[in-house]
């Protein structure tokens, strides 16, 4: 995303985008983080960890360097001479308004490189969580990791520029259930029969649910089946005693 020296989860984190990335992939969101001005900072360094080669934030204080990017944001702001003369009440202040302007800053950061698909596809994923699209869509993907939240979003931007359509369904079902089977009637399209491979559980029906009402086209009727195929006729391994679906 970025051409700046920073390697994520390697030897180390340089700019504030690469503490939010790593942060995440630690299981701290952003806005899970609290980031303050540091009191021993590198000059050439934007992260200022207690150890240079530090790979994971463990932390939710977050200490950077302001001034080795955003001198002119926050010179004024962090000056030894107004915080000498503030209250200690109105110090406190400031490190919340340095807070909300470095998450502002990392937000802008982190677009940087996008694509304009790219963004529209990020924000979709963080309207589903917000309950944009229904209570029902954000508590299943609440049950996805994060790639695969973004898959939905994906082709959920493609079903509000082109409509409902089958072959959605059939991208982000094989992405979510790697080991389905989708099945159309040859005389009746509008006739779907779905092999699941899985173990029928409340996440996993939540997320069955989510694709079927999102992505398919209203006319059609589909039949789904957990666990059990049912048996197709030269199929030996859908044949076997004692492991076939009723139909």
């Amino acid at each position: 995303m970025h051409g700046e020296i920073g390697v994520i989860g390697g030897i180390i984190m340089n700019f504030i985008w690469d503490i939010a990335l790593q942060a995440e992939r630690d299981g701290l969101s952003l806005d899970k983080l609290f980031f303050q001005p540091s009191e021993d900072p590198s000059p050439c360094y934007e992260q200022s960890f207690t150890c240079l080669n530090q790979s994971h934030v463990d932390e939710v204080r977050v200490e950077i360097n302001p001034l080795m990017r955003f001198a002119e944001i926050f010179q004024y702001l962090l000056h030894p001479d107004v915080f000498f003369f503030l209250e200690a009440e109105n110090q406190q202040c400031i490190l919340y308004v340095f807070d909300a302007f470095v998450h502002v800053l990392t937000e802008i950061d982190l677009c940087h490189g996008m694509t304009q698909r790219e963004f529209y596809v990020r924000q979709i994923r963080r309207e589903i969580l917000w309950g944009v699209f229904g209570r029902t869509a954000r508590e299943a993907c609440l049950t996805l990791n994060k790639e695969q939240q973004l898959a939905v979003a994906e082709e959920l931007l493609n079903t509000m520029q082109m409509g409902s359509c089958l072959d959605s369904f059939c991208r982000i079902m094989r992405q979510l259930f790697p080991g389905c089977f989708i099945y159309q009637v040859k005389k009746h399209p509008q006739i779907l029969y779905v092999y699941l491979d899985r173990v029928r559980d409340v996440a996993l029906e939540k997320r069955w649910n989510l694709l079927h009402d999102t992505f398919l086209p209203m006319d059609m009727e589909v039949r789904v089946f957990w666990e059990t195929h049912f048996g197709i006729m030269g199929v030996d391994v859908t044949m076997q005693s004692d492991a076939i679906a009723i139909f």
